[in-house]
């Protein structure tokens, strides 16, 4: 209720699917809220969203065109101001920041943005075999500035139903046929047919990668798991010690570290939630339920990643190589970090 939404259109059929989607909201839900479209256009030779333009303000909507020539800006944003390695990976970054940026320029507090379940699933796959991570696109977070949420609304909705949709009400696709994104074979193009050829065999395959990326998109998964990592590997290092240092034997002080523990009393008051409603009550008479959910609150603030996913220590500087085609943890080797982009 009240929200004032951007959309963030490229033209393809999955951002005009959701567009009318959003349009039938706003006349039939007893919801009020605000929608507003913005465009990013790379200036590229082979993609002209303008078309757009009249298309959109014929519905009677605030409309933002913003061109940017990112394709010149790409010429010196590599490393030491040279070209990018990839200008696909580089405008798709270039293209988000301008939609924040819009956002924050007419007081719009949620982006909306339209990939699917095929492309959550895509980006899971994406994540396990190149970050050695579990995460995909959430549904619903906050940038790192905490000013604006990004929501998904098609993320528990197939791309069959786009397109169908698309076909079927005759909306105006632009594609895109940047030469840039056909110069070598993408990874989530590799994913997608990999997936492909598993749901001929498993019918509910996507059925059930919606079912296990769900814990995955809450907001403080990412930071929630973050923690365990680190924890579960600071516990086999100290299996390791014991074998190396036995009882008795002392190590050196520069190996010691410094345990914190952090206690808390019974009586301080939490946040629970109860058939969707949420109470606060106090530790001692929280359940068992109850207390792990504070259990993770507290651990996903401890270990926090802003954004998309936070700047991890010792690595990962975006300056190093912002644009390679496959996203990895910490780049190098040709990769880019996926922080944005994966989320």
């Amino acid at each position: 209720e009240g929200d004032r939404l951007l959309l963030g259109l490229s033209g393809g059929k999955d951002s005009l699917s959701l567009l009318h989607c959003l349009l039938e909201f706003k006349k039939k839900l007893p919801i009020n809220f605000d929608l507003e479209v913005c465009t990013i256009d790379p200036m590229t030779p082979s993609f002209d969203p303008s078309p757009l333009i009249p298309y959109v303000e014929s519905f009677g909507l605030k409309y933002h065109y913003i061109k940017d020539d990112i394709v010149a800006r790409a010429s010196s944003s590599g490393r030491d101001g040279k070209i990018v390695s990839s200008l696909c990976a580089f405008c798709a970054r270039m293209k988000r920041g301008n939609l924040y940026s819009c956002a924050r320029k007419n007081q719009c507090n949620k982006l909306v943005l339209a990939q699917h379940l095929d492309d959550c699933a895509e980006s899971f796959l994406m994540s396990v075999m190149h970050n050695g991570f579990l995460r995909t696109m959430k549904a619903n977070y906050k940038v790192n500035a905490g000013d604006i949420a990004v929501i998904r609304p098609m993320v528990y909705c197939r791309e069959s139903l786009m397109t169908d949709f698309a076909k079927s009400a005759n909306l105006p696709i632009i594609n895109e046929n940047c030469p840039a994104c056909f110069e070598e074979p993408k990874e989530r193009a590799r994913m997608k047919k990999l997936l492909s050829r598993e749901e001929t065999l498993y019918p509910n395959f996507y059925d059930n990668i919606r079912r296990s990326i769900l814990p995955l998109m809450h907001e403080d998964a990412t930071a929630i798991l973050r923690c365990y990592t680190e924890e579960t590997v600071a516990k086999s290092r100290k299996e390791n010690h014991k074998r190396f240092y036995p009882k008795g034997k002392k190590r050196g002080t520069g190996d010691k570290e410094e345990e914190k523990k952090e206690s808390f009393g019974s009586a301080e008051i939490i946040e629970t939630v109860h058939t969707n409603k949420r109470q606060k009550t106090t530790l001692a008479n929280a359940s068992d339920d109850d207390l792990l959910r504070e259990i993770a609150k507290r651990k996903a603030a401890k270990f926090h990643l802003s954004g998309a996913l936070g700047r991890l220590p010792n690595g990962g500087d975006d300056d190093d190589d912002p644009t390679g085609q496959v996203c990895t943890l910490n780049g190098g080797n040709g990769s880019i970090p996926c922080r944005e982009l994966m989320e």
